[in-house]
This record gives structure tokens, C-alpha cells and sequence, in this order.
């Protein structure tokens, strides 16, 4: 028998389990088991250890929890967890987005199929085609230019993307992707399969995100979030909201992430929508079906009052009643990448003085003396974020960067 006050959470971080059990919801938990706390399980009715990514191992332990439990729906906030959360939901009959449309989300490839087989959404169509061997690397530049962008079908954070410039940046290229094929030494590559990858036409513009929240096919656009990618590289440095566009360019964002999510048949629940301001308009540049990262649900709250996570939850399991409009802006908030030199972490200075900051929103480092930092390949091998507030987005831009040259993380060659 389902319990509409029970939920099985998939993945995601002890901030999600804490809001899940703030909403006063049991809640079953899944969870790698390298990335489980025992102080979070007091925040769980029981906890399921598992490669939760592998439905082999996820199927039998989920359908003995639902015969124990009786969970009323399978909800995930992290990128992982999606397609898994799906498959629970249609194996079970439980509602929700089923695993047809999440597919669509976490497949770039599946997602650039659907958008070519519809009506237009945005302002053109991009190329697209899957990577099958060397020489398509050289067939794909021929037939639709330079540069043009390769990335793995599967993945999040800007993890494997590869711009080529031109015939002479084709080697390097190929090198990179066989690279990327056969690590294994990356925190990314345990949650994600990297394996296939696709090639699509570059399109120049800065880039954007449309935040939506979903309620059975009306979707409302909570923000437009403006992101500031790191100079030469396809890491999101920044993000601020309201992005500072003019009234008809944030509506023209807007408008193509509705038509987009209505081309991919999403209908519940939140998005994270990157299009591209191109020279003709609003070009799709690939879409998750959850809350962006970067802290936005502290950023969204703050400025629109909608915590979109605990949304998300609660929606799932009809225990939320639909946002009547779009909600309107109280001031501004950007948050910032935290970055260092690569090596072994010596220590680490200022976060004090910027947790102090009465324009600090939030603080999201957990970076410790011993820990390795990275090469700054996506964003994932960043170290964190922080976020500030603003009474427009200039001036919270300004405060975030004023409190990340604050933090000081000394590093010494590993």
C-alpha cells in the first residue's frame, strides 16, 4: 500500500535528504555507498547502499523497499539519479516523468533526434551527428564547418566537451576523446558512462539557462540565469539572475524553453534549460530535467521565494499546490566557481571573513588540507561555490567576485 507521506530519494547530496525530511516525508534513501555519511541516516526511515546507476542491482532492492515501505514516488535531484528514479516510477506505476522523456534529458544525443524529428524550437536547427570513428571527425567539419563541438552523449558539467578549431586541431582532438574513453581516475566516470560521444555545429553567442518548474504541462518559468563561462574554456565560472537581458531577448529565452520542454513531452517538475543567445536568436544547447547546480535553488529561493527542490519533492507526491504565474524578482544573486592551482592542498584561508559577509547567500566548499585539486577540465573539478545577493545583478556579480578573492587555497605540487 502506498504512503503519500514517503518518498524514495535517489542520490544527491545530505542537503537533499534534509529537505526531504523537513518536509516531513519518511524517506527512503539511495545511495552510493562511498558517498554515504552514518550521520545522515537518521534523517532516513532506511538506507539502500547500491550502485544505484545499475538497474540489475537497483530493481530487486527497490521493489522489496516498496513491498516494506510503501513509497508513494521515486524522486532524485542529481543528474545520476534521474533515468534510475524514472525506471522505479514506471516499474511500480507510481506517475511521473517516465523514463522515455528523462532518457531524452540525460541522452544529448536522443535529445538533438527529438528536436530534428518536430517542429522547430528557437531559431535554427543545430547538426548533429554521433561520433562512430576517426574519420568523422573530418566528414562532420567538411560538411558543416569550423569550429564545431564534440561531447559525450551522456554527462553533465561541461565534463568531455572538446571545441575543434580547424583540420589542424583534428589530431589532438581524436587524442583527447581516446583519452576520455579509458579514464578511469576522475570522480566523474563513476556516475557516468562515458563511452559515446556526438559531434554538433558550434554556435557563437553567450549562453543562458532557463529555470522552469513543471505542473502537468504548464510550465513556468521561474528565472533566466545569465552564465559567465571561464575565458578560452567551456567551464560556467558564473552564474547570476535575473540575467541582464532586454524585455524581448528574456522573453524570446523564455518562450523556447516552453516549446522546447513541450517538444521533449516533459510535464512535471523542474528544468534547467542552456540556450545560446545566437546571432539569429535563441538556439537550444541541451537541458536537464532537475534544479541547476551552482547553487541555484539557494539563489532562486532567495530571490523568487520558490525552493525549487523541495518543490520537486513535494509536487511528485501531490502534496503541492501549482505556482498560479511566474513569480517576480526581489533583488539578484550570482554565485562563482571556487578554483585553485593544481595540486595537494596545503590550506585554506578566507572562508570565515566570507561566510561574515552580510551579502553572502551561501558557502559551498568542502575543500580540506590533503585533499587533490584537479585540472580544471569542467566543473566538476572545481572546489565548490559561493553565492551573494544584490539589489540588481551587477552589484551581486560584484559582491560574489569581491568575496572569492578573499579565499585563499594554497596548494603544493601533488
Amino acid at each position: 500500500m502506498r504512503n503519500p507521506k514517503r518518498v524514495l530519494l535517489i542520490g544527491g547530496t545530505p542537503k537533499h535528504l534534509r529537505k526531504a525530511a523537513d518536509l516531513g516525508l519518511g524517506v527512503v534513501y539511495v545511495q552510493f555507498e562511498d558517498e554515504f555519511a552514518p550521520e545522515q541516516r537518521s534523517l532516513a526511515e532506511t538506507v539502500l547502499l547500491t550502485d544505484y546507476t545499475d538497474w540489475r542491482s537497483l530493481r530487486p532492492l527497490v521493489e522489496s523497499a516498496y513491498e516494506s515501505w510503501g513509497f508513494s514516488a521515486a524522486v532524485s535531484l542529481t543528474e545520476p539519479g534521474l533515468d534510475p528514479a524514472a525506471r522505479v516510477n514506471d516499474l511500480l506505476g507510481l506517475g511521473g516523468t517516465p523514463y522515455e522523456v528523462s532518457h531524452r534529458f540525460t541522452d544529448k544525443w536522443l535529445m538533438r533526434r527529438r528536436l530534428a524529428e518536430g517542429p522547430r524550437v528557437g531559431a535554427r536547427r543545430v547538426a548533429a551527428e554521433l561520433l562512430t570513428s576517426d574519420d568523422d571527425l573530418d566528414r562532420f567539419g567538411a560538411a558543416h564547418g569550423y569550429p564545431f563541438i564534440v561531447k559525450p552523449t551522456s554527462g553533465t558539467a561541461s565534463f568531455g566537451v572538446v571545441k575543434v578549431d580547424g583540420v589542424d586541431a583534428l589530431d589532438a582532438a581524436r587524442q583527447r576523446i581516446r583519452r576520455l574513453h579509458t579514464a578511469t581516475d576522475h570522480p566523474f566516470t563513476g556516475a557516468y558512462d562515458i563511452e559515446q560521444f556526438m559531434m554538433e555545429e558550434y554556435v557563437p553567442g553567450p549562453l543562458y539557462s532557463v529555470e522552469t518548474f513543471s505542473f502537468d504541462g504548464r510550465h513556468v518559468v521561474l528565472t533566466v540565469t545569465e552564465a559567465i563561462t571561464r575565458p578560452g574554456t567551456h567551464v560556467h565560472a558564473g552564474h547570476a539572475l535575473p540575467a541582464r537581458l532586454s524585455a524581448d531577448d528574456e522573453e524570446r529565452m523564455a518562450d523556447t524553453a516552453r516549446r522546447f520542454l513541450r517538444a521533449m513531452g516533459l510535464r512535471d517538475g523542474p528544468a534547467h534549460t542552456e540556450i545560446i543567445l545566437g546571432p539569429q536568436g535563441p538556439v537550444i544547447c541541451e537541458s536537464q530535467n532537475r534544479v541547476g547546480g551552482a547553487l541555484l535553488t539557494d539563489m532562486i529561493d532567495a530571490v523568487y521565494g520558490c525552493d525549487a527542490q523541495s518543490l520537486a519533492v513535494s509536487w511528485a507526491l501531490g502534496r503541492a499546490d501549482p505556482l498560479p504565474g511566474r513569480p517576480v524578482a526581489r533583488g539578484a544573486a550570482a554565485s562563482w566557481l571556487v578554483v585553485a592551482e593544481q595540486g595537494r592542498v596545503e590550506r585554506v584561508e578566507g572562508v570565515e571573513r566570507v561566510r561574515a559577509d552580510p551579502d553572502t547567500l551561501a558557502v559551498s566548499l568542502g575543500v580540506v588540507p590533503g585533499d587533490l585539486v584537479r585540472p580544471l577540465e569542467g566543473q566538476w573539478d572545481g572546489l565548490g561555490h559561493i553565492s551573494a545577493l544584490g539589489p540588481d545583478t551587477g552589484t551581486a556579480i560584484d559582491a560574489c567576485r569581491r568575496n572569492l578573492r578573499r579565499i585563499r587555497i594554497h596548494t603544493r605540487a601533488a
